[in-house]
């Protein structure tokens, strides 16, 4: 009896050692994970995240921008810098306002259209995770970021977004999806300028998405 106790007792254990060890290496495809997470991604309904970009001018690599913003359905509100210039600006639906940086004072775009299209990155960080193909997807590794796990993929896509198009190419893409809820919680984007050659480099980080936030019209 005791033998075959002890046997059993293997046994389950090997059988468990199995099963944790298959959903330790399991690995998700590549392609299905990053197409299911940016998807989940363009459906948040709100959302904070900061961008950050560096671009080699003259030799010299410079930070243009770096904002921190949030974003709550159709109502955005951003403050950072981009191009050396302080910045902050309150989108509400098709309105857009946008603070003095001298008399600290909101003011309101009479073509916000126009405007919107201008700083469309900044308002819209979604905006450059719009791709037509997706190329070839790597699945590089698994690490950790804010103490939760994620995947980390590599691609090189066709993009679609013709701002960026106008300026840029040879994108290359490395995306960190939490393994919670197949969401990207980082992303970073190189690129190199068409005219000159020289390389650009674009980090998005993403938190709070679906949590409540609430942006209001300013007062003016």
């Amino acid at each position: 009896m005791k033998k075959r106790g002890f046997t059993l007792l293997v046994a389950i254990v090997l059988v468990l050692t199995g099963v944790f060890g298959v959903r330790l290496f399991e690995r998700p495809d590549p392609n299905e994970l990053v197409a299911q997470s940016l998807e989940r991604l363009n459906g948040a309904a709100s959302f904070r995240y900061t961008m950050t970009q560096h671009q080699w001018v003259d030799g010299k690599d410079r930070v243009l921008t770096e904002i921190k913003g949030e974003k709550d359905g159709g109502n955005t509100h951003i403050i950072g810098q981009t191009v050396g210039s302080e910045i902050e600006m309150i989108r509400i639906g098709d309105s857009l306002f946008m603070k003095d940086p001298f008399g600290k004072k909101w003011v309101r775009f009479n073509n916000a259209p126009a405007a919107q299209e201008v700083f469309l990155a900044e308002l819209d960080p979604i905006s450059s995770l719009q791709l037509k193909e997706l190329g070839e997807v790597v699945l590089s590794s698994q690490k950790k970021i804010d103490g939760e796990k994620v995947w980390e993929l590599s691609l090189k896509p066709s993009v679609d977004n013709q701002l960026m198009e106008q300026f840029w190419g040879d994108f290359s893409y490395t995306l960190y999806i939490r393994k919670s809820d197949k969401i990207p919680v980082k992303a970073v984007i190189d690129a190199k300028s068409k005219s000159k050659g020289e390389p650009m480099s674009l980090t998005l980080e993403f938190k709070d998405i679906g949590k409540k936030i609430n942006i209001q019209e300013p007062s003016i």
